[in-house]
Order: C-alpha cells, then structure tokens, then sequence
C-alpha cells in the first residue's frame, strides 16, 4: 500500500485540460508519486489513447461505485450527477491503494517540482488545506457580495451537520491531500450507526471537500496541521485578467505556488440553450429533488 498518490477524476469534456494536468505531474514529479485518472468507462478508450506515453494509471468510475453499491445499494434514479464526481472522491479510499491520496481536478496543473513532503508531514500525516477565504472576500467585495455570502452560507450548513459553530473555514480549493483513515471513521464512526449512506449526505450537503473538513474537526482522527491552498485558484475570469494586468507568470506565482487552477466554469465554451422540452424535463426533475422524493433507503 502506498503512503500517497494523486488522483484526478474527469471525463470527456475535460479530457485535454487532463492531459495538461498529467503532463505537468509528469514533469514536476520528483517522488514518482502514483498518478491514477479516474473517468467513466464510456471516455476509457479516450483517455487511454490520449495519455500514451504519460505516466499514470487509468480506472473507471465503475471500479469505485462496485464497492460503493455492495455497501450502500444502488444509486437513487434521481440522484444528481452532478454529485458523481463530489462521491467518487469520497469513496476512492475503498480500493485499498493508499494511506493518503492527492485529488487534483482536471483544470489543474503544476508549475513547479513537489515530492511527498510537499503534502505530508515528516511524521507521514497529510497537511489540511484550511484556510479564511481571503481572495475570494476581496473579489466578491469588489464585484458580486452574494458570492461570500453563497459560500458562508454552505459553509455553515456543513459545519452545522457536526454541531460545530464559529469560524467559517474554508476548506478548498485543489489539490487536497485526504486521509482514507479520516474516510473510513467517517463511514464506519458515523454513517454507519447513524443509518445513512453517501448518496443522503451528498445530496443534503453536496460539497466533499467541506464534509472532509468538517467531519476531520468533529473526529480528530488525525492531527490537522492547517495549510494554505497549493495552487493559485483563478475562480473568474476577472481574477484573471487583473493578474495578467498586473505581469503575473507561471514564473513568478511559483515563489508562492505549486500550480495554478483555471476554473472550467468560465473558461468553458458557453452551449447553446436547450431547447424547450428539455429544460421542461429538467424543471420536473428539479422540482422532484426539491420535495425530497429521492428514495436513500
């Protein structure tokens, strides 16, 4: 069993922004840490063409939910897909591979060489990405207050499910490093006794990196030694272009950071709008989620 690897989950659309991701793990990659890219089995023969020569392993998302569907049966008809990816990453840790792992999504990348004691301690405990959300206040105070208040909205929300008040961390932003021993406690210690499944968390309090978090604070499994993102996160566009207003280069954001995050919710091409029946059948679907007509049990 290795003490770490790195795991990226993505799929087709991002097939590219992965390659881009797995190149740079390739060149920066001093400890020859493990790189497994996790997609579904329809995109296998894409990546698998694509990566040739890069080196990782390729898994499907089948190969995690087997293990997650002989726990916790099948997933809810409605169950947000959205959701897949948030579960995946949660339930990595049952294969077995490792103590800790990386997850790094697919709009990453590193500009700068890293080993294991980039993310573990000398005594081999994974460092915890926490921090008070200081660029993201100033963005939003500059242009949209509703973002802040969206996140402590969630923010709260989470940290209410482990009774836990005060300070409104923050617990992003990728590449985290997560213990499969603070996983396992979180099934086995809690939604075990408790009679719920990852499909009921997930869909009540649909953000994996603050459940991770939160439960990490609640359960003291492993000492949390906090530190800051790892990457320079550019959530808008408008973050962006201030920093390129300003000379930033991979150059000098590596005196600070290890890689760089350009977020595929603005960099995407916008698709054209569905049309009318779809959005119909999407407007039904999400009103069903809103009356909780999912059946968990």
């Amino acid at each position: 069993m290795e003490d770490l690897i790195i795991l990226c989950k993505s799929y087709k659309k991002d097939m590219f922004r992965a390659k881009r991701m797995a190149d740079s793990i390739s060149r920066f990659n001093f400890d020859n840490i493990l790189l497994y890219i996790c997609v579904p089995s329809e995109d296998l023969n894409g990546f698998s063409e694509l990566l040739k020569g890069v080196s990782c392993k390729i898994i499907t998302d089948e190969d995690v939910l087997e293990k997650t569907y002989q726990i916790y049966g099948q997933m809810p008809k409605l169950f947000p897909k959205h959701l897949n990816q948030q579960m995946i990453k949660m339930e990595f840790w049952r294969l077995g591979l490792c103590k800790n792992y990386v997850w790094i999504d697919s709009d990453n990348y590193f500009i700068k060489p890293f080993n294991k004691r980039t993310f573990l301690s000398d005594k081999g405990d994974p460092y915890t990405i926490r921090h008070n959300s200081e660029e993201l206040r100033l963005y939003s105070k500059k242009y949209n207050l509703k973002i802040i208040k969206k996140f402590e909205k969630m923010a709260a929300h989470v940290s209410s499910l482990f009774n836990r008040s005060g300070v409104l961390y923050n617990f992003g932003y990728s590449p985290l490093i997560w213990s499969c021993k603070v996983l396992e406690s979180f099934y086995s210690d809690y939604l075990k006794p408790f009679d719920k499944t990852i499909y009921e968390i997930l869909y009540k309090y649909p953000c994996e990196m603050h459940l991770y978090g939160e439960y990490l604070h609640f359960s003291n499994i492993i000492p949390i030694l906090p530190v800051e993102p790892f990457f320079k996160v550019y959530h808008y566009s408008e973050m962006f272009y201030e920093s390129e207003m300003m000379g930033e280069s991979d150059a000098s954001l590596a005196e600070k950071y290890y890689g760089i995050v350009m977020q595929s919710n603005w960099t995407n091409i916008k698709e054209s709008k569905k049309n009318d029946f779809e959005r119909f059948k999407r407007f039904l679907r999400n009103s069903k989620r809103k009356l909780n007509l999912i059946d968990f049990h």
